[in-house]
Formats: structure tokens, C-alpha cells, sequence
């Protein structure tokens, strides 16, 4: 049976993050060495391993392992000097001699220059360990290079122990959350109770404001009514006074009638007086309750945007704790996985180092075969580079060719109108067609002696026919014609003459312009090439100097570790990277406040994402951008997130995320 085992010595021990990687370099293997009580306890798990073929393990007996504290004088002094590794862990005083055994006589210093120095000073007495994971062994060898700051055992014990103390953090903040919910609940419910009574004291407002207009209205009737009476007895009265021998009592009647329907009036225009008054009165009140069932919608409608915020953070507090519970399950089972690789690697090493041998032996031979593959590929891109100068010399061919062409059949065109304006003139002049002119036609000796012909026959005809009187005017008309057209001719001749030296003024300015301008941007564009492909070189070149403004712009580029010298040759990816770089020089010479881009960075790979949000952020400090992505490496990079999701069919809803702020409130650092 098996005896007192402890467990690993990397499950006894614990050391702060700064001391996590030098820890781990320094006890190597022995992380997994196993303390036991005593050799019997050893020896019974041994025959166990041989028992069960559970493979080889190394054990720690404290009852025979005694280790020895370095003793060096002046150790303390030392430039860059950290502390002995026993002192800088945590342990159990039962497993002192052990941890002595396995780090007591180990030295950890800050860098490997003091390492170095150290190892001089003591003569290589002792092994030293840098703080980033250097050792300079005991006896002079090095052993050194890059090594990972999280995925020891050490450092995951500690972020699991931060990982679970921020859980109960996020359990607390959670329950604070709850209870805010609550209370928002709460008080959502009594703003809704409130705001029904409001809702319906306004109805009640309404109807007596709905009251007292119908009985202002009734009012002015009957005052207008009285009005038209008062007219009508006055009319009548004057009637009276014009009769000579009037009726005096008629009159008095009528005087009387009249001073009572003035005092009718007066009383009704005394009520409609007070009817004004009261229905201002409820106009005050109808729009104090307005303002004030405003003021509680308002409320309303911020406590329910509260109530979703505090809902929204407790469900992704709780997604955060479940990602958390299961991160931790993961990292143990890391940890079982990676004891089980160590054995392996181990075997794996050996033939590795057989099969270095021989693969340093093919790597020569390799290399000259790489030679010979590098100089065949510049001879197949100069061939290729020769074929499409000629390919583009032969478009060129069969565009003049082309243009050749269209100039044939539109002479051809002009030919065949040309043949029916003449079969026209034969028609209009003769009455002739093709076919009954066939049988008068005649040879012609040349075209001057049918010109000849023509004019003595025209001769004769007009012998046959009358003077035309009309002719003086007709010629007036017509050279009166002539000259305003001779004088819009020349205008216009003048006008061309000006607008062209304009043109070539702004042509001349322009194509300076434009050269400064391109200079600037192709400097940036070398600039920016370099900064975001990490080396390499880009640069824009225009195909004819000497005139910028019509021919085209070559972009040649040589990323870091390549061949190329067009632009076509590059992959799709790297074909957007280029563009994007040529873009951020534009907005280096032109920068504008405000920019947006739409997936620019759809066609990059991670690293190349990675660059282009770090190069984006150096750019924020002139310029504003609104960048639309599905890219992870970019949302990273932004300072405000925001989302349109549909929780419900049909309706959207903008998520907002400040990143800043987030980070602030889980206090995240970098």
C-alpha cells in the first residue's frame, strides 16, 4: 500500500508573479518530483509505477533529503542581485529540506548581463537564473532564449487563485446588481400607478375644458343674438324720430325695452367674462398636468433603461463567471495534460538530437538547391515581366486596329449617304431613277470635261428660263447672312483662342500641383509601407514624366523576404494591405477630422488585422474614425463598440459598449 505522499513539489510551493518564470527555469523537471515521507513510502510507490507500467517518476523522501544553503559572501552586493530561490517561495516549514535541496543554492538576479557577472565574479560556483528565465549553470554553459510568462504552473496557480478571487467579487457586484434591479422594480411600478392617476385627472381636465368652451360658445350666440336685436330696436327707434307726430309712448316703450336688453347684455357679457376666466384657468391646469405626466414619462422611461442596463450586466457578469468556473476546469485539466507530455517529450528528445544530425547534413545540400530555386525564379519573373510588355504591346495593336476599323465603316457610312443625296439630286433634277438613267448614260474622257458639259448645259437651260427679279433681295438677305455669321465666326474663333491659353494655364498649374502633391504622397506611402509590412519597400512611379496628368501610376512594392516588383504578383490579402497603407498616406498629406471605413480590413489575415488597428490608433490623434468590421483585432483596438441585434422579430436594437469605461470597472491593466 501506498505510503505518506504530499503531492508535486509545483502543488507545495507558491512564489509571486515577478518571480514565476525564474522559479519554474530553475527547478525544471523537479517541478514534478514527488515528496513523500519517507524511502519506504518512495519505494512502495516505485514498485507501484513498475506494478501498474505507470512510467518513472522521481521521489522526495523528507526524511532523507537534506538540503544545503549557498553560502557566498557578499552575495547581496552584487549589481542586479534578487535573492537566493529558496527565500523568494512559499512552503510549509515541514518541507524545508526539500525546497533547500532543490533551490538553495540557486541565484536569482534581474538580467542576464548581471548573471554574467556574477558567474565571473564567484567562478561559476553556483547555478544563476534571470529573473526572464536565463540560466547560467554551474561550471561556465548558458542556457537561455524566449520563454512563455503564463504557461507555467506556477503562474497558473496564481491567476487561478486571482481568477477566483474576482469571481467572488463578481458574485458580490452581481448581488449589488440584483438589488438595484429590485429597487428600479419597485419604483418603475410606482411611477406607473402614479402616472395612471395623473392620466386620468387629465381626462377629467379635458372634459370640463370641453364644458366650458360648448357654454362659451352658447354665449356668444345669444350675444350676438341680443346684439342683432338692439340693432334692429335702434333702427326702429330712428325710424320713430324721423316720423313727424310720433307715438310718444311708443317710444318710451321702446326706450324702455332697450335699456333692458343693454342690461341683459351687460349680465351676459359679465358670465362670458367669467367664463373666459375659468376656461384659462383650466388651460393653466391642463398644461401643468401635461408637463408634469411629461416629467413622469420621462422618469418612466429612464428607470426602464436603467432596469435593461442592470439586466444586461447581470447577464454578462454571470456569462463571465461561467466562462471563468470553466476556464479553471480547462487549466487543470492543462495541467494533468501537460505532466503526461513531459515524459513523452523527454523520449522525443533524444531522437531529436539523432535527427538533428542528419538534418543539418540535407540543410546544405537544401540550401544549394535553394540557391538554384531562387536564381530560376528571377529568370521566370524577367521572362514573364518580358511576356506582359508584350501582351500589352499587342493590345495596343489591335486597339489601333480597331480604331482603324471604326474609321473604315464610318467613311463607308459617309460614302453610301453620299450615293443617295446624288440618286436624290437625280430624282429632284431629272426625274430619274438608276434604271431608266442606265440607258443615257455616257463614258467620261475626265471630270474636267464633264464639269465642262455640265456648265454649257446649265447655260442653256437657264438661256430657257425668265430673270429671277428677285435676286437683289435674295442677294441682300443672304449677305447680310453672311457677315453676321462671319462675325459669330470670328467671336468664336477669339473665344477658343482665350479659353485654351485659360486651359493651358490651369493644365500647367494643375499638372504642378499634382506633381508636388504626388511627390508627398509617394514619401509617405515609402514611409507607411515600411511601418506596417515591418520592413520591405513600397513606391509609386509615374509610367511618363513628362505627362502626369494623363498617363497611369505603377505601384511597385517588395514586402519583407520577397521577390516582388509588381504588384500583381502579390496575394489577395497583401494586395488590401497595400492599398490600406496608400490610403493612411493620402490622409497623412490630406488629413480630414472625420473618416469612415466599411470592412477594409475584411481580406487581411490576424497578424496583418493586428497591425492595421495599431496603425489606426497612432492615426486617431488628427483624425476621427468610424470603422465598420467583423474583424476581432480591430474591435480590440477601439475605444467605443456598437452592435445592432434583434432580440425580438422585427425590431432592432443599438448595443452600446464603452471599452475604456469596461476596463476601468474590472480593472483590467495592460
Amino acid at each position: 500500500t501506498l505510503g505518506q505522499i504530499y503531492g508535486p513539489v509545483s502543488a507545495l510551493i507558491r512564489t509571486d508573479d515577478a518571480y514565476t518564470v525564474a522559479i519554474e527555469t530553475a527547478l525544471g523537471a523537479s517541478m514534478q518530483n514527488i515528496v513523500v515521507g519517507a524511502e519506504e513510502d518512495g519505494k512502495a510507490a516505485i514498485r507501484f509505477l513498475k506494478r501498474c507500467d505507470g512510467g518513472r517518476a522521481t521521489f522526495l523522501p523528507l526524511s532523507t533529503v537534506q538540503g544545503r544553503y549557498l553560502q557566498e559572501r557578499d552575495l547581496e552586493r552584487c549589481a542586479g542581485f534578487v535573492g537566493i530561490a529558496a527565500d523568494l517561495v512559499r512552503y510549509d516549514r515541514a518541507y524545508e529540506g526539500v525546497i533547500r535541496n532543490l533551490l538553495g543554492k540557486i541565484v536569482l538576479v534581474e538580467n542576464l548581463d548581471h548573471a554574467v557577472s556574477m558567474a565571473r565574479k564567484y567562478q561559476n560556483r553556483f547555478k544563476i537564473v534571470t529573473l526572464d528565465g536565463q540560466v547560467m549553470n554551474a561550471g561556465g554553459s548558458m542556457t537561455g532564449g524566449s520563454a512563455s510568462k503564463s504557461a507555467g504552473i506556477l503562474s497558473r496557480a496564481n491567476e487561478l487563485t486571482r481568477l477566483q478571487e474576482k469571481e467572488n467579487q463578481l458574485k458580490s457586484k452581481l448581488q449589488e446588481q440584483e438589488a438595484q434591479l429590485a429597487e428600479a422594480a419597485r419604483s418603475a411600478a410606482q411611477v406607473e400607478f402614479e402616472l395612471t392617476a395623473i392620466q386620468g385627472q387629465l381626462r377629467q381636465a379635458e372634459d370640463d375644458v370641453l364644458r366650458a368652451e360648448g357654454q362659451a360658445r352658447q354665449a356668444k350666440a345669444l350675444l350676438e343674438a341680443l346684439e342683432e336685436n338692439i340693432r334692429a330696436y335702434r333702427r326702429e327707434m330712428e325710424t320713430l324720430h324721423s316720423r313727424s307726430g310720433g307715438d310718444e309712448s311708443r317710444l318710451a316703450q321702446l326706450q324702455a325695452d332697450a335699456d333692458k336688453a343693454n342690461g341683459e347684455i351687460a349680465d351676459l357679457e359679465e358670465q362670458l367674462t367669467c367664463l373666459a376666466q375659468g376656461q384659462d384657468a383650466l388651460s393653466r391646469e391642463s398644461g401643468e398636468l401635461a408637463d408634469r405626466i411629461t416629467a413622469l414619462r420621462m422618469e418612466a422611461a429612464a428607470q426602464e433603461a436603467e432596469r435593461t442596463s442592470v439586466q444586461e450586466n447581470i447577464q454578462r457578469l454571470q456569462a463571465l463567471a461561467e466562462a471563468m468556473e470553466g476556464d479553471r476546469g480547462q487549466k487543470e485539466q492543462l495541467i494533468g495534460r501537460y505532466t503526461e507530455e513531459i515524459a513523452s517529450l523527454t523520449q522525443q528528445l533524444e531522437q531529436a538530437r539523432a535527427r538533428r544530425q542528419q538534418l543539418e547534413l540535407a540543410l546544405e545540400d537544401s540550401r544549394g538547391q535553394l540557391q538554384q530555386a531562387r536564381q530560376t525564379r528571377a529568370d521566370t519573373e524577367a521572362r514573364r515581366t518580358k511576356t506582359d510588355k508584350d501582351a500589352q504591346e499587342k493590345n495596343k495593336e489591335i486597339l489601333d486596329m480597331e480604331r482603324e476599323s471604326a474609321r473604315l465603316e464610318q467613311k463607308k457610312a459617309a460614302a453610301a449617304m453620299e450615293e443617295q443625296q446624288i440618286l436624290d439630286k437625280l430624282w429632284d433634277s431629272y426625274e430619274l431613277t438608276p434604271s431608266t438613267a442606265e440607258p443615257v448614260k455616257a463614258e467620261l474622257e475626265s471630270t474636267a470635261a464633264a464639269n465642262k458639259r455640265i456648265a454649257e448645259l446649265k447655260r442653256k437651260i437657264n438661256a430657257l428660263g425668265a430673270p429671277n427679279l428677285g435676286a437683289i433681295e435674295e442677294f441682300a438677305r443672304v449677305n447680310e447672312r453672311y457677315e453676321y455669321l462671319t462675325g459669330q465666326r470670328d467671336d468664336v474663333l477669339h473665344a477658343k483662342k482665350e479659353l485654351e491659353a485659360i486651359v493651358k494655364t490651369i493644365t500647367e498649374e494643375m499638372t504642378e500641383i499634382f506633381v508636388q502633391e504626388f511627390g508627398k504622397i509617394n514619401a509617405h506611402f515609402q514611409q507607411t509601407f515600411v511601418e506596417m509590412f515591418g520592413g520591405g519597400r513600397g513606391e509609386l512611379i509615374l509610367e511618363d514624366p513628362a505627362e502626369p496628368l494623363s498617363c497611369g501610376i505603377e505601384i511597385k512594392v517588395q514586402p519583407p523576404g520577397k521577390q516582388v516588383k509588381v504588384i500583381t504578383l502579390l496575394s489577395g490579402g497583401e494586395k488590401a494591405f497595400v492599398a490600406i497603407a496608400l490610403y493612411f498616406a493620402i490622409l497623412k498629406v490630406r488629413p480630414t477630422p472625420f473618416c469612415l471605413l466599411d470592412e477594409i480590413d475584411a481580406a487581411l489575415d490576424d497578424r496583418n488585422v493586428e497591425r492595421f488597428a495599431a496603425y489606426l490608433r497612432n492615426l486617431c490623434r488628427k483624425t476621427q474614425f468610424i470603422v465598420i468590421t467583423h474583424r476581432r483585432g480591430t474591435m480590440e483596438a477601439a475605444d467605443v463598440l456598437y452592435g445592432v441585434t434583434m432580440q425580438e422579430q422585427g425590431v432592432s436594437k443599438i448595443l452600446h459598449l464603452d471599452l475604456n469605461q469596461m476596463t476601468a470597472e474590472l480593472g483590467i491593466t495592460e
